[in-house]
């Protein structure tokens, strides 16, 4: 599903008004026709409902307006709470608007001064619709707006939203203050990516998407991962056998971080891939037991992780190897640092960077690495990592995930998975937004499992894009799985022994 920004959807409305000569107040009919055939699929039917609508001066009160004369017609109970500064009214808004007095609907203009009534008003309502703003927001809304809106909240009935929560920025899912809280957003045209990015998401409730009517043209190449991504996987033919699907090295562990190595291996395995060497520092060694990945101890530093003392092993290892999965657990030693950074300027094949191993990048060792090279690397940060790699502080890169990635993966060609809610994967063809996940994978190990999960399909011939995209995915999705019995303490083991129900 394609994903656009509030700003380029008003672009490519703007465009199709231009070159298709459409009338804006026949796209709003379209609108309006599409709105109230998700209202009675939802919650229908809709006949003696008191359906009460807060519209605004825009566009998008236009939509409402238009919703609340269809319903009309169904038999439904029609109240307009008119927001705003009536003087601004848009000339398609003002148009609907008349045609509901006409038509006798009781309409009537909020009063901040008077929450009392409109709270007592909303309070007898079976069905509430946002229809302030949509995409024309960003920012904070003014003090008597957040009243309005918190006055909303406290309503116990069923609310849905038009294109965008009033209160949530539509590009980024920013919230400045407080925020309409809907059961529902009908998403006009295309998916808005502040209703997919947090904390918008968590305002906008369940997402849908309808068409306006008309083809829409847009050139973006965002798109947000789904159970259709799943027909990405190959058949495996009756004939393969373990070479078929790739020999990954991972490269991971130390005394204290064992588990990561653990982890990451099995889920290549877990994920499809065809054969694992994990090589690990020798003092470790003997704390993994026989089993189907092959472990290799290598030699170690007084700290007991890799460093000088291994490299040597460790590039005789990556010979006859398909793909590099290297940083889960290694720690931040100096010597470290040093190791991996020789590793990557050696290794050719395609590399899932992860963890500690991030740490060995900067801007003046990626400059050392010829851009055909970093373009088969993936990198797995989280925000704090991703922070340390751009120069900006987490929060700041939480707030702004989707840029920070896009912007990165451009100026190195490398594809990034930005970890978060929602994990962010992007790369020169395109940017994914995952859907799946929940908060219960917000644990330890949880992103040694993702590791291994997309070495795993590179390995089965997936470029690295793909890999990382339907990797963060199904990752998502066998966490969602395995927190069906309950997300407050899922475990890392959890999510990986549920990995292969969803590749099936």
């Amino acid at each position: 599903m394609q994903v656009v920004t509030g700003a380029e959807m008003q672009v490519i409305e703007k465009k199709a008004f231009a070159e298709i000569g459409i009338s804006p107040l026949v796209v709003m009919e379209n609108a309006g026709s599409r709105i109230v055939q998700v209202l009675k699929e939802e919650y229908g039917p809709l006949m003696g409902k008191r359906i009460h609508f807060l519209a605004g001066t825009g566009n998008n009160g236009g939509d409402g307006l238009v919703v609340a004369r269809m319903l009309l017609t169904l038999g439904a109970r029609i109240k307009v709470h008119l927001v705003g500064n009536q003087q601004k009214l848009s000339k398609e808004n003002k148009t609907n608007l008349q045609i509901l007095r006409n038509l006798g609907v009781d309409v009537q203009t909020v009063d901040a001064k008077q929450l009392g009534k409109l709270r007592f008003s909303l309070g007898l309502a079976d069905l509430i619709i946002d229809a302030i703003f949509g995409t024309g927001f960003s920012g904070r809304l003014e003090e008597q707006l957040e009243t309005i809106v918190s006055v909303v909240n406290e309503m116990k009935c069923p609310t849905v939203s038009i294109d965008c929560p009033t209160g949530v920025n539509a590009t980024t899912g920013e919230v400045g203050s407080v925020a309409f809280r809907a059961n529902l957003t009908v998403n006009l045209g295309f998916l808005k990516t502040g209703c997919v990015l947090y904390p918008g998401k968590a305002y906008a409730g369940e997402n849908i998407v309808v068409d306006l009517g008309f083809p829409l043209r847009h050139e973006g190449h965002r798109f947000l991962l789904g159970d259709k991504h799943l027909s990405w996987l190959p058949i495996r033919e009756p004939w393969s056998h373990k070479g078929t699907f790739g020999h990954t090295l991972v490269i991971a562990g130390s005394p204290t971080y064992a588990g990561a190595a653990y982890l990451s291996s099995h889920a290549i395995l877990r994920g499809g891939g065809g054969m694992v060497t994990l090589a690990v520092p020798q003092g470790i060694y003997n704390r993994f037991s026989p089993d189907e990945v092959i472990v290799t101890p290598v030699s170690q530093t007084t700290a007991g992780t890799i460093g000088v003392p291994s490299l040597q092993e460790l590039l005789a290892l990556m010979q006859g190897k398909d793909v590099l999965a290297i940083g889960p657990g290694l720690t931040r030693e100096p010597e470290v640092v040093q190791v991996v950074q020789e590793l990557l300027r050696k290794w050719d094949g395609p590399a899932v960077i992860d963890a500690d191993a991030l740490g060995a990048l900067d801007a003046e060792f990626l400059q050392t690495i010829p851009e055909d090279k970093r373009s088969r690397w993936i990198l797995t940060p989280h925000p704090g990592e991703m922070a340390r790699l751009v120069g900006r502080q987490a929060p700041d890169v939480n707030a702004h995930r989707l840029e920070v990635a896009q912007d990165f993966s451009q100026k190195w060609n490398v594809v990034v998975l930005l970890k978060g809610a929602p994990t962010i994967v992007s790369g020169l063809e395109a940017t994914y937004i995952n859907s799946s996940g929940n908060h219960g994978m917000a644990t330890a190990g949880s992103g040694d499992v993702l590791t291994g999960l997309i070495a795993a399909l590179v390995s089965q011939g997936f470029d690295p894009l793909k890999a990382a995209a339907l990797g963060a995915y199904v990752h998502g999705r066998a966490g969602d799985v395995a927190g069906q019995k309950g997300r407050r303490g899922l475990q890392a083991s959890d999510i990986l022994e549920r990995i292969q129900e969803i590749l099936q």
